[in-house]
């Protein structure tokens, strides 16, 4: 069972990202594990558990006890964490190959 799975269980990894990367011109790969997959790659384990926590409504309190870092570092990782998740290397990652082939 994955980060997102343990937290999020009710949510789409899909649409989340799609909210979070804010464009309605492209199109997300379809497989959440897959999705996953690309975010375990790119995010350390404690940003991406922090990005799953934050998601699932838990506080910092929770996420800080939870990765083993200070509360005031928190912040500091879910900023991380959401940076790494815009930039283009992850992005083109996570685009269905449909949306990217105007790249030759």
């Amino acid at each position: 069972m994955t980060y997102w799975e343990q937290e999020c269980a009710d949510k789409s990894l899909r649409e989340t990202l799609i909210v979070l990367i804010n464009n309605k011109d492209i199109s997300l790969l379809e497989d959440e594990k897959e999705l996953f997959r690309v975010l375990k790659r790119h995010l350390t384990r404690k940003e991406l558990h922090a990005f799953c926590m934050k998601e699932g409504q838990k506080s910092n309190e929770a996420i800080a006890q939870r990765v083993s870092v200070k509360i005031e570092e928190v912040d500091l990782l879910l900023r991380k964490a959401n940076r790494k998740l815009k930039q283009a290397k992850v992005s083109n990652e996570i685009f269905s190959k449909e949306s990217s082939e105007h790249k030759e």
